[in-house]
């Protein structure tokens, strides 16, 4: 009967050790990819900041040509209501 205790206990405490390690095993594993899964999101952080300040310096040019174009627009005279001088196509074709 002791035998079969102490068997028993041996077997108890050998099962735990194994699910105590699986489960260190698997903590040490989840750890890593939630560190695996920040750095990616820090990544894609960085990249959308990238991303929004070519945006933005591809839309003040945009601006800047737009404004250019009224400007010289605005400064040559209208010489006739039926259509655009060749002077304005061909400033508008430039763009």
């Amino acid at each position: 009967m002791t035998r079969t205790v102490l068997a028993g206990l041996a077997l108890a405490a050998v099962f735990g050790a194994g699910a105590w390690g699986g489960w260190a095993a698997s903590q040490g594993r989840c750890a890593a990819a939630v560190a695996a899964s920040q750095r990616a999101l820090i990544r894609a952080g960085e990249l959308a900041t990238q991303k929004e300040l070519q945006r933005l310096a591809a839309e003040a040019e945009r601006e800047k040509i737009a404004r250019e174009l009224e400007d010289m627009a605005n400064a040559e005279p209208v010489t006739t209501v039926d259509c655009l001088p060749v002077s304005r196509v061909r400033r508008l074709n430039r763009f």
